[in-house]
């Protein structure tokens, strides 16, 4: 993510150039390009950077810059600015295989463990540089080497700032049987990368689905498993929607480097993999860096002498800040949330026992060659799998309700393909005047490599982490799906290969459910209870989903239905309306009848099920009448049902 370096150092290189105590004839610190030779015989491109002025006795601290991958080292002069002004030297050199540096990558291999130890011992050699008062800081490939110079306990290195990197960052691309896309994205990046021949040999990994065989590989890169080994502070930034490594393994390592009583601090919120690069977030973390630098390294005060300490954001515009000593946030509990047969997700557990069909309709003529060339993305790719997810929705919350946290899944499922993925996708669902508006907070990954049809699975897994604000009237989404997308046509993880029909499994026994972290408690509450006014006369809302499916279901969550939903107002006249949800197709001939009573106020949700019926247009009448009372209520929708 070499954005983020940029406009990092774009931002603090103006701050600084217009800050009063900074005069602009500072800002031309002295710099020297240089080629380092490493032990192999490779030279990789380099420039040190210093702070105006003398150095003090024993040499400048420095800080050894790492670039993103894909990147190099002319990305971080921004930053280099930035620590000169507050009295850092630097070194900031491009990894080899990229920028102007030679050999080839072995994607955050041993080799580039090496060359990371070789450029801090070349650094502490260096004149007017205190070899003893290092730092390593970075974003992406960058925070990776950060994480590598700590679990390696590099000489000389009193501190590190990884950014938008976390120690499980290989593993957390191959989570539970599964590929993100995001590893085949780093391995296609030919006009900025020269790679080794063991790129082509996982892309062959790839393309045959040899999932331990691909495992193997980031197994040997991964760095969680060393985390005992880190003895020094580290200061890390993570951004809740990375679509590469998730909050989740920040969380962890901060747990790790606490209970061992080792300095650590936590910024989670924006700026992540795929975001939208956010300045005053960027801002506010360099802001921390420096401090954190200032204390570990040069030995000045903090402004906060508790430790650990997590600055964390919701995903609310700006991204509001909040503060905690440790992880969870005080006062969190969970919310335990159930499917059942009505569509609905419910605190409660099930009393009978259910299955909702989710399937994955593949085109076998679109190969898996296909996929790595169109970076399983694009409109061939989204008409070769078309899925039939499963969904849920809560009652709505009565107030403001926090849910910050790593959310869990505990899903029993069954298919009748030899594998298939069963990814958890949740959301906030805000009722609209055309029915729901479905917004996706966070998700879960999940595949089942090895399944016989009559095979029951119970699987647990982490979705990511997420800090989100659920407003009053809001409910939660829950989806259970073999396809998970990213916004358009673009796979978050990589789908297998098959046609699956699965199904989501529940009972008093053995329920399926999700576990939601929630901040200072919540209160689910009927649609009626929520805190607006009704709508002063009788609406008839769009159905959702719309168009919907006739594959083979079960009820309003097994995809053969829709939900439908209107309002009955409150009349002086009358107290409960006959009230008529009539469904006709396209001809006028009536094929259901939804509602037909009386019934009070409020907002009423009711399931059509498609089953049985020839796929087309359906027209959906509501009509009430009152005894004695003249009501001319009809009001008319029209759906679509696909087969």
């Amino acid at each position: 993510m070499n954005k983020f370096h940029i406009v990092l150092g774009f931002c603090v290189a103006t701050v600084c150039f217009f800050a009063p105590e900074f005069p602009q004839a500072q800002l031309l610190p002295a710099q020297v390009d240089t080629l380092i030779t490493m032990s192999d015989g490779i030279k990789l491109e380099a420039t040190i950077t210093f702070p105006f002025g003398n150095p003090p006795s024993g040499g400048f601290p420095a800080i050894v810059l790492v670039h993103g991958y894909g990147g190099n080292k002319g990305q971080m002069r921004g930053v280099a600015l930035f620590l000169a002004l507050n009295g850092y030297a630097s070194l900031a050199y491009s990894v080899r295989g990229q920028g102007n540096s030679g050999g080839v990558s072995t994607t955050l291999g041993e080799r580039e463990k090496e060359d990371l130890y070789e450029v801090i011992q070349f650094l502490r050699g260096y004149p007017k540089i205190n070899g003893e008062n290092l730092g390593v800081a970075g974003g992406s490939q960058g925070g990776i080497h950060s994480w590598m110079a700590a679990v390696h306990r590099m000489p000389g290195v009193k501190a590190v700032a990884p950014s938008i990197a976390t120690p499980n960052f290989a593993n957390d691309l191959v989570p539970n049987g599964c590929v993100k896309r995001g590893l085949v994205n780093e391995l296609t990046l030919d006009d900025r990368v020269k790679y080794s021949p063991q790129r082509d040999t996982v892309r062959d990994f790839i393309l045959r689905d040899l999932y331990d065989s691909i495992r193997a590989y980031t197994e040997a890169r991964d760095l969680e498993h060393l985390l005992d080994s880190v003895q020094i502070p580290v200061i890390q930034a993570l951004g809740w929607k990375d679509v590469l490594f998730s909050v989740n393994g920040g969380i962890r390592a901060a747990r790790n480097l606490a209970l061992r009583s080792i300095p650590v601090w936590s910024y989670y919120g924006a700026n992540g993999h795929g975001d939208p690069v956010d300045t005053s977030e960027l801002m506010f973390v360099a802001m921390k860096m420096i401090q954190w630098f200032d204390h570990w390294i040069k030995g000045k005060p903090l402004d906060s002498a508790d430790l650990p300490l997590v600055y964390y954001s919701d995903d609310r515009p700006h991204w509001p800040h909040h503060l905690t000593n440790g992880w969870p946030p005080q006062d969190s509990s969970t919310l335990q949330l159930f499917p059942s047969a009505n569509g609905g997700l419910s605190a409660d557990a099930p009393s009978q026992a259910d299955s909702f069909l989710f399937s994955l309709e593949y085109d076998s003529t679109y190969t898996p060659e296909m996929g790595w060339q169109q970076l399983y993305g694009g409109t061939e790719f989204a008409k070769s799998f078309k899925s039939y997810p499963v969904r849920f929705v809560s009652p709505p919350v009565r107030d403001s309700t926090e849910i910050t946290g790593i959310p869990r899944a505990h899903l029993v499922v069954s298919s009748d393909a030899p594998r298939f993925q069963s990814h958890v996708r949740i959301y906030d669902v805000a009722p609209s005047d055309t029915g729901l508006d479905w917004q996706l907070i966070t998700r879960g990954t999940y595949g089942v490599r090895m399944n016989q049809p009559e095979d029951v699975h119970e699987v647990e897994f982490e979705c990511n982490a997420l800090s989100h604000i659920l407003p009053p009237g809001h409910m939660v989404g829950l989806e259970v799906t073999s396809l998970d997308l990213l916004q358009g046509q673009t796979a978050y993880v990589i789908p297998y290969f098959l046609t699956s029909h699965s199904r989501l499994l529940t009972s008093p026994v053995n329920p399926s459910y999700v576990d939601l972290p929630i901040v200072n408690g919540v209160e689910l509450v009927s649609v009626q209870d929520v805190f607006k006014p009704l709508p002063q006369e009788f609406v008839l809302y769009q159905n959702y989903p719309n168009p919907f499916s006739s594959r083979g279901g079960y009820t309003y969550s097994g995809n053969s239905a829709t939900m439908i939903e209107f309002v009955v107002p409150k009349l002086q006249s009358i107290e409960k309306p006959h009230v008529c949800l009539t469904v006709y197709d396209i001809l006028g001939r009536k094929v259901a009848v939804l509602v037909d009573e009386p019934l009070s106020s409020g907002i009423h949700r009711v399931a059509f099920d498609g089953s049985g019926l020839a796929s087309g247009v359906y027209v959906y009448r509501l009509t009430a009448s009152g005894a004695g009372v003249p009501l001319d209520i009809s009001l008319t929708r029209r759906m679509l049902l696909l087969k």
